[in-house]
């Protein structure tokens, strides 16, 4: 067994040890699955603290009292989960949950597998970072660094491309957003996860190797508990509620509360807004695409793909037409692209 295999294997155990109830077989798939349930149901429930929180301190209005029940209210309206678009996204959760841990477990391994790798086909870094608390946190760095790049890559990707974004508008023709789940297409999964997890690996690993980090099963570990902390935080994305880093903070990191207007169907708001929460606002600027909400905004947003796609002209109203309608579309766009062909004037019509 070689130095890549051995550290994969030993990053396997250190995953399994911390996902895992103790004292559990590996054969105990039951186990396995209500613990992956007990963790979704934390995050819910930091979803719903937090949002308590913020409630209590932004949110009332007038003469509105304080209660738990009136937070909880706000926090869960009925208008939302009883929604058609709801029911359409309620379809895609099971998939969502296995595709997202296959998506950040495959990344916390690619970046320390694409290290081991170059260490072994060029030889150690000039610079070496000694093993400790020290490398451990720069694996996460550089992991989360990429994949955010990466990320970013494809999301741009995704709305300036026809051909992509007719996947991605099933993502958008959502009509209200909600913290449980918002469903994306499969082929856009799968686009996402191979960015994330190629690019990521790639970008996060080059970066270990040229700074002298040698990769830590216990980085890996530690890095899918910093996602589920993050996961709770990214929560608010896809909510009502606006969660903000604060004016500084705003200003480095993407806070929750901005997403929403890139789920907005208004013009104004289109193409905007493309990284990812928690992660560095600084590619929104360089690209142009940064939308700073400005005072009562996020009260007036309209979701959905356009002003013109909504409701009954929404189309992917079901799990049918959600499915099968961005083929249709992806293939009109080389239809449309081979219209758009230059015409070719002859000599005799030019003056």
């Amino acid at each position: 067994m070689n130095i890549i295999e051995s550290w994969f294997v030993q990053a396997m155990q250190f995953i399994w040890t911390y996902l895992v109830p103790h004292g559990a077989s590996r054969e105990d798939l039951l186990s396995f699955t209500i613990t992956s349930l007990i963790n979704a149901a934390k995050g819910y429930f930091w979803f719903m603290l937090i949002g308590i929180v913020i409630f209590a301190i932004y949110i009332r209005k007038g003469d509105q009292k304080m209660s738990v029940w009136a937070a909880l209210k706000h926090l869960f309206p009925a208008k939302i989960y009883t929604h058609r678009s709801f029911k359409v996204d309620m379809t895609w959760l099971p998939l969502n949950y296995v595709l997202s841990f296959t998506a950040y477990g495959a990344l916390a391994l690619g970046a320390g597998l694409v290290q081991l790798w170059l260490v072994d086909k060029f030889g150690p870094s000039t610079l070496q970072v000694p093993a400790g608390a020290f490398a451990v946190v720069l694996q996460i760095v550089f992991t989360l660094l990429g994949a955010d790049i990466a990320r970013f890559a494809w999301h741009y990707q995704a709305h300036h491309v026809p051909f992509f974004w007719e996947f991605h508008k099933g993502h958008h023709s959502v009509e209200v957003l909600h913290p449980l789940f918002i469903r994306t297409h499969p082929v856009d999964q799968i686009i996402r996860l191979t960015y994330m997890n190629v690019g990521g690996g790639v970008i996060g690993g080059g970066m270990m190797y040229l700074a002298g980090v040698n990769a830590s099963a216990l980085a890996v570990t530690a890095f899918i508990f910093l996602r589920a902390f993050l996961g709770s935080i990214q929560r608010f994305e896809h909510s009502h509620i606006p969660f903000s880093f604060g004016k500084t903070l705003n200003n480095i990191f993407y806070p929750p509360y901005f997403h929403p207007f890139h789920h907005s169907a208004r013009p104004e708001h289109r193409n905007v807004n493309l990284g990812r929460p928690c992660g560095l606002i600084i590619w929104d600027k360089l690209f142009g695409t940064l939308h700073v909400p400005k005072p009562g905004e996020f009260e007036n947003i309209i979701f959905g793909s356009s002003l013109e796609e909504l409701g009954d002209n929404n189309p992917h109203r079901t799990v049918w037409r959600f499915i099968t309608n961005p083929f249709i579309g992806a293939a009109k766009t080389f239809e449309r692209r081979k219209d758009s062909s230059p015409i070719e004037v002859p000599d005799s019509a030019v003056l």
